[in-house]
């Protein structure tokens, strides 16, 4: 019992400083300190980051704890650290946003850690029960944050969308657990939804058409939560409408989650009927391709800095898709371990390049979203922040020597060794197109003039 709860401690640290949080910010009722005055709230929350990412950081031993319910492994260990860290950052830069939105902090603090909790139960998730669980906690916490601007409409029709895409996502993927519940009885003769369980059973036996149909609506319902296509229409007006470092939450901490569980479920379901078909192979292949073209694309004509981010994450998806597809030709450590150091750089590079926009709204005393050409001549007039945002654009391009350009490599890397030659070249073209927008915003920072006077 004494290992069951130190596997959950990293969970649990999180969830007791959301409850500690929730209840000191309306411990003075009517009276309680205004949103300037919580600071030490903030502080408990970064503390609580700070040691559920060190214990996660330190994990050294794999286990499977509460009959396996709970996985301990280096998969839960790496993306847990990537969410936790994202959490930390995004509510590095929320505090100087609250503030001068005159929004409640410590509500705030609550529901990014509350969301946070369910990331890590995605991540640890040994079954299916527990990982819809983590995703609705995960969920609808957000579904809260992305609509904390509670006088713009904007931020409220965000909110809503994301509501009721989440909901059908959510409702997609329960279904298919339920498919794979009794595809696995039909198997073994003994129902069940635990990973074990449920790899056991397709093991000794080909999946069923309802199984099958099971797997795709469960990867369906994930597919959702990373934003990849089709099912990506909800990131945009999302992204737009939700406070900056919701947006930076969600752009990172979600996705990071997100394919955990995905990798996971792909492991018991797929995988563990031995290699798959070229067909198979395919299909993933052809997700990552329209879901980085689409990404790109799109992204080229966007005017807002927000919404052009919004696709952009949705390419970034489909570069990791290119190593979920390389994993699936040729199942080994190389290919997740590209995923995630890939996602870890992208964590660092997305919060980043959306800190520097909540510096310049500020700077630009606006409390609207910014567009592209509010950004001119802002790089000579802010050169700190030029100088970083050029940085974060430049990683996320993958321009080498960048991380980006690193994380890129190490999945394409393992993309050409599974025989996945074809497959690189596109996701090489697309990143190509992916660096003009990029490139796009240095150029107006530093090559146009200033429009509005910087305090």
């Amino acid at each position: 019992m004494l290992n069951e709860i130190i596997a959950i401690t990293p969970l649990t640290v999180v969830a007791i400083a959301a409850a500690l949080v929730l209840l000191l910010s309306v411990a003075g009722g009517e009276n309680r300190p205004a949103p300037t005055h919580v600071s030490h709230l903030a502080f408990l929350a970064l503390i609580a980051l700070s040691f559920s990412g060190w214990l996660l950081w330190k994990h050294e031993s794999d286990a499977a704890v509460f009959n396996g319910r709970v996985l301990l492994d280096g998969i839960s260990s790496v993306f847990g650290f990537i969410s936790v860290v994202g959490a930390a950052l995004s509510l590095l830069f929320a505090i100087a946003y609250l503030k001068e939105h005159d929004l409640a902090v410590g509500e705030f603090i609550g529901l990014l850690l509350l969301s946070t909790v369910g990331m890590l139960v995605v991540i640890t998730a040994g079954d299916l029960l527990n990982l819809f669980i983590g995703i609705e906690t995960m969920s609808l916490a957000i579904y809260v944050l992305a609509g904390y601007l509670r006088h713009s409409k904007l931020s409220q029709e965000a909110a809503m969308k994301y509501f009721l895409y989440g909901a059908f996502a959510s409702a997609f993927a329960l279904f298919g657990i339920a498919l794979l519940y009794g595809e696995c009885g039909r198997i073994s003769g003994e129902a069940s939804i635990t990973y074990a369980n449920i790899s056991s059973a397709f093991k000794s036996a080909q999946p069923g058409l309802l199984g099958w149909i099971g797997i795709s609506m469960v990867i369906g319902g994930l597919g959702f939560k990373v934003a990849a296509v089709p099912f990506h229409m909800w990131a945009p007006d999302v992204y737009e409408g939700s406070p900056t470092p919701v947006s930076a939450f969600m752009a990172v901490g979600v996705k990071a989650a997100s394919f955990a569980a995905l990798i996971r479920f792909v492991d018991i379901t797929i995988l563990s009927q031995g290699k798959p078909g070229e067909s198979l192979i395919q299909a993933f292949e052809l997700l990552a391709i329209i879901t980085m073209l689409t990404g790109n694309l799109i992204a080229i004509r966007q005017t807002q800095i927000k919404r052009m981010l919004a696709y952009s994450s949705i390419a970034h998806a489909g570069y990791i898709f290119v190593g979920l597809s390389a994993w699936l030709a040729q199942p080994s450590h190389e290919a997740i371990s590209g995923i995630a150091y890939y996602l870890c750089g992208y964590t660092f590079m997305t919060v980043g390049a959306f800190g520097v926009l909540i510096a310049l709204e500020h700077r630009g005393q606006t409390k609207r979203n910014l567009a592209m050409d509010d950004l001119s001549g802002y790089g000579t007039a802010q050169p700190f922040l030029g100088i970083c945002m050029s940085i974060f654009m430049l990683g996320l391009a993958g321009i080498p020597p960048s991380v980006g350009f690193f994380g890129k490599l190490a999945m394409f890397g393992a993309a050409v060794d599974a025989g996945r030659t074809p497959l690189v070249i596109i996701a090489v073209l697309a990143s190509a197109v992916g660096a003009y927008y990029y490139l796009r915003i240095i150029v107006v920072m530093f090559m146009q003039p200033l429009q509005k006077k910087v305090q």
